[in-house]
């Protein structure tokens, strides 16, 4: 009976695991370079720097600082899931990126 409550629970702790550790997300940051604004409400954003890449903002962003989201612009945060930005629809052009969890942005320079 001990050794079945003690596989479940190593099996409860190491499949959780992995899913808090994905929880944190991926730290980026950069210079804003291009923008394009997506049909399904999202914002594609082209990020160089240090820590840059392509990500994806939606509305339910977490969003601090300055609320600069535009080129030019320094933006540092965390990324987490990929998620999907919609270019057309006809023929149908889906782009994919991680999506942005928390940001922080500086003013404009």
């Amino acid at each position: 009976m001990l050794s079945r409550t003690l596989l479940a629970a190593f099996l409860v702790i190491g499949l959780s695991l992995p899913v808090a550790t994905l929880a944190a997300g991926i730290p980026f940051g950069g210079r804003v370079a291009t923008i394009f604004y997506c049909l399904n409400g999202v914002i594609y954003e082209n990020i160089i720097g240090p820590k840059g890449g392509l990500y994806i903002w939606v509305p339910g962003t977490l969003t601090f600082a300055h609320y600069q989201i535009r080129p030019g612009v320094n933006q540092i945060g965390t990324a987490d899931v990929i998620f999907p930005c919609v270019v057309s629809y006809h023929p149908l052009y889906i782009v994919w990126a991680p999506r942005i969890q928390i940001i922080g942005t500086s003013l404009a320079i």
